[in-house]
């Protein structure tokens, strides 16, 4: 016999979407005697399944993104093993190209500025400053490959196979659209099944018709059924601990959420990860295209942690927060380009 029991609600999403399919899988086993012939289960169900093929479609997009990376980064020629000098690849003619034009306009470099590259000159030092960032290297191939099509028959890039080098950048340049779009339909996977869970921007546990309102539900009308037999929800999935008294039996969770912009012109910044790190361990979420995160969190006590933010092109963020879980849980922050 116990005096105290405690059924948790998880937390992680895909803890989420298991136990709401136990749920639904014991539901269909116990059929007639199911105890949850007061809830609506056709609406569960669709929701579950919703939310669940939506999540599924997310990780399936995110795979989709990475593949498209990695083949729009073997075509640039930034990918693992690949050099300046790696043939067949957009940067190898980008750098071919920057040596020609060097000893073309030997004395005149700053004319290569024609030509999309950004030369330094000063104390009679020339620096060609070559691009890292693969947007970079796309926007520098586009220019060069502009320039010669102008420049027609007069192009001084004659002896160059440009039709390669057309080729090759048109690839990487769609593979680079490509996984744009693969990261733009995710993110709206996640949120449509962030809606469908219930833990979007300004919905609780009490909101109608989501699986965390369907869960506590279920959770609320179970307790009812094994009053003093209450380690029987675990036949349906929950975690029941009665080892020991809980602080809360329900507490709401702690939302963390705000926008990272540029410091320059607070553009948002998306797909930057940012890195909590707290008493409960690291908690980590993205950005989306807008900029804003929202990420909930198991922090029940006031405390101080650590926030680190990376994004490409940004120089990385690290600071101190403090976290209030019965204040605001917004914060918002600006990184500096690189």
């Amino acid at each position: 016999m116990f005096n105290f029991f405690r059924v948790f609600i998880p937390r992680i999403i895909l803890d989420i979407l298991r136990l709401a399919k136990n749920i639904l899988d014991k539901d269909v086993a116990d059929g007639a005697t199911s105890k949850l012939s007061t809830l609506n289960i056709t609406l569960f169900t669709s929701v579950y399944t919703q939310a669940q093929a939506q999540h599924d479609l997310a990780e399936q997009l995110d795979r989709d993104k990475e593949t498209a990376i990695m083949e729009r980064n073997l075509a640039l020629g930034v990918g693992i093993n690949q050099f300046s000098y790696t043939p067949n690849t957009v940067k190898f003619y980008v750098y071919s190209i920057r040596e020609f034009l060097l000893g073309y306009f030997k004395g005149r470099e700053q004319l290569m500025g024609d030509y999309g590259y950004v030369v330094n000159m000063s104390n009679g030092n020339v620096k060609v400053v070559m691009p890292r960032r693969p947007i970079d290297i796309l926007r520098l191939a586009k220019t060069i490959i502009d320039k010669d099509t102008a420049d027609g028959v007069s192009s001084i890039l004659a002896d160059f196979d440009m039709a390669a080098f057309n080729t090759l950048y048109t690839l990487a340049q769609t593979k680079d659209d490509l996984a744009e779009k693969y990261k733009r339909d995710k993110e709206s996977a996640f949120f449509l099944r962030n809606q469908l869970i219930g833990i979007a921007k300004g919905q609780t546990r009490s909101t109608p018709n989501t699986l965390l309102n369907f869960i506590v539900s279920v959770r609320d009308i179970l307790l009812g059924f094994y009053k003093g037999s209450e380690q029987l929800l675990g036949d349906w999935g929950f975690e029941v601990n009665t080892s020991a008294p809980p602080p809360d039996p329900d507490p709401e969770p702690y939302i963390l959420s705000g926008i990272v912009t540029s410091t320059v012109d607070a553009t948002p910044i998306g797909d930057a990860i940012l890195t909590f790190n707290t008493s409960m361990g690291p908690l980590m979420t993205n950005t989306n295209p807008l900029g804003e995160y929202s990420l909930e969190t198991p922090i029940t006590a006031d405390e101080s942690a650590n926030v680190s933010i990376l994004a490409m092109g940004f120089q990385p963020y690290a600071a101190p927060i403090m976290l209030t879980p019965e204040g605001s849980g917004v914060f918002n922050f600006e990184l500096t380009p690189e």
